[in-house]
């Protein structure tokens, strides 16, 4: 019995593993299936008449999302020019690569357009609207939750937390986004799961419970894990040098001596020298020595 115990929770390991290596390789796929799986436990909260709300929201960001992201690439490209040339250091212009180009661009935009119309057609017509009654604590929780899974605006989570100057991140915010991601969407799901499963048991909800579980909760935490120890990896790469005091940074004209600019926070070497925590975890991580009198640390 213990063998057949063994043999078949072994089997489970084997199958979780290929699961989780299949959804690393269609990680778009993925995407999107997490976000109809909370959309769904979202409606059965709040819109428990309305099953096509969830679908209809999703279906409105994604296009939203698409419409933006356009518009930021067309305005990304000052220089914009129809032409390929043949090399970087050539004015002769490749004639099959030019023509490919403008047919993809016209394609773009087309597809811009088409998109803009569909949309307001769907949404501005009471028919379309029909089955499309979200509250508004419904729809905060959705955009928050799509704005935190969608690639597009994750991209854009750097920036927003560098722009909130939090020295306690020591400039790590590239790795501390996607772990603050996964780890708030896994806990919205966890606790969907538990809302819906015990909330509204008569409708059947098991297996969208399950389903959530695994793909949102599991699958998510597991995806935080391996950012979580690349963030840790390099945290821990100046972990064993302390913060300087206030006094050491005025002495110093609160001037970091790798990038020049001014520090709130620093780190001091054995050697007693002071950086911004970043400027010496990335001279740690290329030369391993002190940046002023290279010193192996």
């Amino acid at each position: 019995m213990l063998a057949m115990v063994r043999s078949g929770w072994n089997l489970l390991e084997v199958l979780s593993e290929r699961i989780e290596k299949g959804s690393q390789r269609c990680e778009g796929t993925l995407v999107l299936l997490n976000q109809v799986l909370f959309f769904l436990l979202c409606d059965r909260v709040f819109c428990p008449h309305d099953p096509l709300t969830g679908l209809y929201s999703l279906l409105f960001y994604n296009i939203i999302c698409y419409l933006l992201h356009y518009i930021n690439n067309v305005l990304s490209l000052p220089n914009y020019s129809p032409y390929v040339h043949v090399s970087d250091h050539s004015k002769v212009r490749h004639l099959a690569m030019t023509v490919t180009k403008v047919v993809l661009d016209l394609t773009k935009g087309i597809t811009f357009v088409i998109t803009g119309v569909f949309m307001l057609l769907v949404f501005g017509l009471e028919q379309g609207l029909e089955h499309f009654s979200p509250t508004w604590p419904y729809v905060l929780l959705t955009v928050s939750y799509f704005a935190l899974t969608e690639r597009a605006c994750q991209d854009k989570l750097p920036w927003l937390l560098s722009q909130m100057n939090l020295q306690v991140l020591e400039n790590l915010e590239v790795l501390w986004s996607p772990v603050l991601c996964r780890l708030v969407t896994s806990l919205a799901s966890l606790l969907a799961v538990v809302v819906v499963t015990f909330w509204c048991i008569v409708k059947s909800s098991w297996g969208l419970g399950l389903a959530a579980s695994y793909v949102n909760v599991y699958l998510g935490l597991r995806t935080m894990d391996r950012h979580l120890k690349v963030l840790l990896q390099e945290m821990g790469r100046i972990r064993n040098f302390r913060f300087a005091t206030k006094q050491e940074l005025t002495g110093l004209n609160d001037v970091c001596a790798v990038c020049l600019q001014k520090m709130s926070t620093a780190r001091v070497t054995p050697c007693g020298h002071t950086f911004h925590g970043d400027c010496l975890r990335r001279c740690l991580k290329d030369w391993g020595t002190c940046p002023m009198c290279k010193r192996l640390l």
